[in-house]
């Protein structure tokens, strides 16, 4: 008996980009890093290729912007996944009941990078080519988004830089 070939290719390709996490005027870090691939740098050559995709997980590696002598108050961020929504968290409680949350001081010392994973639940007995997927034309409409909430920091600083690295999976043109 010959098995049959699915015609939908499926392609993986780790999209990243960088940026930066500080604290408001009253010593808050809060926002969300949203699940848009398209501010990558190798995004438009997956465009062109590509007409749907999705992220399936990824991870944000975080490094202290300020050195061990900083005098800046340390406190901890609480990262957590949000599949479907990129509101931005205005307390710790927002972000409470989270399955997938990790804590970070906000400063460190040693030079470590932290690295928060998330990634999509998949959806039990559905094919994984049935899945959502999204269209290259619009990838700000990607739902979900990584959230991150502190409080009792130093106002206005720039405590942390990161790299935000997604799992993209993409298919290719239908037409």
């Amino acid at each position: 008996m010959q098995m049959s070939r699915s015609p939908t290719k499926i392609f993986r390709a780790v999209c990243s980009f960088v940026g930066t996490l500080g604290t408001d005027g009253s010593g808050v870090m809060s926002g969300t890093i949203g699940l848009d691939p398209s501010a990558s740098a190798t995004w438009a050559q997956f465009a062109v290729t590509y007409d749907q995709f999705r992220v399936i997980g990824g991870q944000i590696k975080l490094a202290s912007k300020l050195p061990p002598s900083s005098t800046a108050l340390n406190g901890v961020v609480r990262f957590a996944f949000d599949n479907d929504s990129a509101t931005t968290p205005t307390s710790i409680a927002d972000i409470a009941a989270y399955s997938e949350i990790q804590d970070i001081p906000a400063v460190w010392t040693n030079g470590a990078i932290r690295t928060v994973n998330f990634k999509r639940p998949v959806v039990k007995g559905v094919v994984q080519g049935q899945q959502l997927w999204y269209n290259e034309t619009s990838p700000s409409a990607t739902p979900g988004s990584v959230k991150f909430y502190g409080s009792g920091l130093s106002a206005s600083t720039s405590y942390l830089t990161y790299i935000c690295e997604y799992l993209v999976e993409f298919m290719g043109r239908s037409s």
